[in-house]
């Protein structure tokens, strides 16, 4: 008999999580909702991030179409909007009728969620507990909405509202105003605003406990005028984009320095010289991407932050995608105080070893928790000086990997090329001892570094180990009994080039109590494979299995269904992406068992199907669109499925008659990227060590000269 009471202290034991949730959430269904259960869930999770309690959007869909389920009362957090290609958003609830939402407490309605707003401004009242609001991708033509909200009486009770993220850009539409009437006070922590508004909002004397704040300044004069506000002394967080110009140069899919911006740089100078920032302890500022490069202020800028002096007493600092180079990044690693830093992320800043080096002159960071410099230029020097010459006796969080590229079919991982020298060096140094996330994407791992890494003595608590998007190539058996196994809960293998043979011996492990999450997306696993994973020891633990754009055969996925052994999976992705020659003939339907509820028993979403992720759009679902409508239809549909079939963009669908399966006359390596895939990442690897070559020796070789004006030559006066 199942110890559910067991199974759920557990899950509540272990570190808080989106996915630990759900799980939580399943283990009470399948034990029959008993209140005593629901009401100690309630009472545990009290102490758990509202974030993390988020109804999922299988969740949301499934009761758009009419099923609801007895652990809605525990969730806290909606996010509406569907990531996943050729799915369609559910509306957003309307807590009037719908009452599983009324103790929702964070709304993320997403990008460009127009729709969703519109619902949110004619309910606002109703949603009685709600404490946080974001949506991001705002148009002009959200004017008379955001006017709305401004003006509403419920918004006093908010906490947080992020109407403007330093992720976005602004080039390409105009953020409407926010302009509340004044004569209000309201509870608000957090903003996200554009600087005309916040300013406005801090002028007012309405917002007193204000903390945090998210703002993009699109002029000097913006700069200005924020900086002489006073109120800003209260601030223990700021994030900050300066979008004061473009340039929008780039050699296309080539790795270049970037484009710095005088104008974000002037801004700069004229905020960070002026603003009262005593209070402060994070800072972040964000640029912009560019191609494969980045864009916004440059070494003027930096040097502006550096010399007002607010480095010294920050906690966390992050610095994201600004085209700064060793030196500036240098300067500033000078400028924090060493013994005070517990976040420290330097993100896609053209750093390279030099950087490392910088970093080791600090000698000791005591507090530093987290450490990022991913998507940089570091190479295997300078991952060996990072793991041996610093001591870094608190980090938990160590992230040295690079951009990884999505569909594997249209793009490329941007490499850092640490290598295997990262892994090695990571696997026996004394700052591994506290690591719970190590991430090593698209840095040229082979199995070498990997089998370093899992064999390692050093990593006692690691929980995360993401190493995708590299030419890993094989799994070796004698990593059956590693002693990462032991602590690790989520293991990204994402386009690592493996195949049947591997994960056989990767389903060789017999015993990793905590794992829960394993993504073997975009690799060779074929039907063998299926069945290896089918008869894998750990699949009964499993919340989440990823294998998405495989070549798994019709017998190997009834084999995984049939096995009825994966009893705790939630969310399972099997499509494929058009370009896969060896993807499944959609004319005829999925294996009935893939979809028969006793075999997935605890699935709360499922992703099924053909997509096209170059226009991010949907061919298929796995069914012809007659049989797709009959299950749908169908009284005994589990819920999750009828979610899934019915909330998907049909427009690219086939009739049932159209031939939509593989072409027959197609070679089926003409397309696929796994043909030339360890090629491919050994071109990638030497380009980026020959890019961080240039750039330590300073042929940044960008930007190209202008091209003449038309009708004049180079040499003319």
């Amino acid at each position: 008999m199942i110890d559910f009471d067991a199974e759920i202290e557990q899950i509540l034991d272990g570190p808080p999580s989106r996915l630990a949730f759900r799980a939580v959430c399943a283990a009470v269904l399948r034990a029959g909702c008993p209140e005593r259960l629901v009401a100690r869930c309630e009472e545990r999770l009290a102490s758990w991030p509202d974030e993390v309690r988020e109804a999922s959007w299988s969740w949301l869909a499934a009761l758009k179409a009419g099923h609801s389920k007895p652990t809605w009362r525990l969730v806290r957090a909606l996010a509406p909007q569907s990531i996943r290609n050729g799915t369609v958003d559910p509306a957003l609830p309307d807590p009037r009728s719908c009452a599983e939402v009324r103790g929702v407490a964070r709304l993320d309605l997403g990008w460009y969620a127009s729709e969703q707003l519109e619902v949110l401004a004619a309910t606002l009242d109703h949603w009685e507990n709600l404490r946080s609001v974001r949506i991001g991708g705002l148009t002009g033509s959200d004017g008379e909405l955001i006017a709305r909200i401004a003006g509403h009486d419920a918004l006093a009770r908010l906490e947080s509202l992020s109407l403007v993220g330093v992720d976005e850009d602004m080039w390409h539409f105009k953020k409407p105003p926010f302009s509340p009437p004044e004569g209000r006070t309201w509870q608000l922590r957090h903003v996200g605003l554009r600087a005309p508004d916040l300013v406005h909002l801090l002028r007012s004397g309405q917002v007193p406990n204000l903390r945090s704040v998210d703002v993009l300044v699109c002029s000097t004069q913006e700069a200005l005028d924020l900086a002489a506000r006073p109120e800003l002394a209260r601030l223990d967080r700021l994030a900050i984009g300066f979008r004061c110009g473009k340039n929008g140069r780039q050699p296309l899919w080539k790795p270049y320095f970037g484009n710095v911006i005088d104008e974000d740089d002037d801004a700069a100078e004229a905020f960070f010289a002026r603003a009262d920032l005593t209070g402060l302890r994070s800072l972040t500022v964000r640029g912009t991407p560019m191609g494969l490069g980045r864009e916004g202020l440059g070494e003027r800028g930096v040097d502006a932050i550096v010399a007002g002096g607010v480095l010294r007493q920050l906690t966390e600092l992050t610095l994201e995608l600004l085209p700064l180079g060793d030196a500036a990044v240098a300067r500033v690693l000078e400028g924090i105080d060493a013994e005070r830093i517990e976040k420290l992320a330097l993100r896609d800043l053209v750093a390279t070893d030099r950087t490392a080096t910088a970093l080791a002159a600090v000698g000791v960071l005591p507090r530093l928790r987290h450490l990022d410099l991913s998507r940089n230029r570091l190479g295997a020097a300078g991952a060996r000086q990072l793991a041996a010459g610093v001591r870094l006796p608190a980090l938990e969080r160590l992230d040295l990997g690079g951009r990884e590229s999505g569909s594997p079919y249209y793009a490329r991982p941007d490499i850092q090329p640490v290598g295997d020298a990262a892994a090695e060096a990571w696997a026996c140094s004394d700052n591994a001892a506290k690591l719970t996330h190590l991430g090593l994407a698209a840095t040229g791992l082979s199995s070498d570094g990997l089998a370093a890494l899992m064999t390692s003595e050093r990593l006692p608590e690691l929980g995360t180990l993401d190493v995708a998007c590299n030419p890993v190539g094989s799994w070796p058996t004698a990593l059956q009994d590693a002693p990462v196994w032991r602590t690790v809960r989520s293991l990204n293998l994402a386009d690592c080039g493996l195949g049947d043979a591997d994960v056989r011996s990767l389903a060789s492990t017999a015993s990793a109590p905590r794992l829960h999450s394993v993504s073997l997306a975009y690799n060779s696993v074929g039907s063998q494979g299926a069945r290896a994973l089918a008869a894998w020891a750990l699949l009964p633990q499993l919340w989440e299995l990823d294998l998405h754009d495989n070549v798994i055969g019709d017998d190997g996925l009834t084999d995984l269904a049939t096995s009825r052994t994966a009893q705790r999976l939630l969310e399972l992705d099997l499509e494929q992406d058009c370009w896969n020659p060896r993807a499944r003939d959609d004319r005829k339907p999925l294996p009935a068992e893939v979809v028969d509820a006793a075999s997935f028993p605890s699935l709360d979403a499922v992703f099924l199907g053909m997509v096209d992720e170059y226009h991010g759009s949907r061919y298929s679902c796995g069914f012809p669109n007659r049989v797709r409508e009959e299950i749908a239809a169908a009284p005994d549909t589990r819920p999750e499925l009828i979610a899934f079939l019915t909330h998907l963009e049909t427009d690219d669908f086939e009739d049932d008659d159209d031939d939509i399966g593989p072409d027959e006359d197609n070679d089926p390596d003409d397309h696929d990227f796994r043909t030339e895939r360890a090629a491919r990442h050994a071109e990638l690897f030497d380009e980026a060590r020959d890019f961080a070559r240039r750039m330590i020796e300073g042929d940044i070789g960008w930007p190209p000269p202008e091209e003449p004006a038309q009708g004049t030559t180079a040499g003319d006066g």
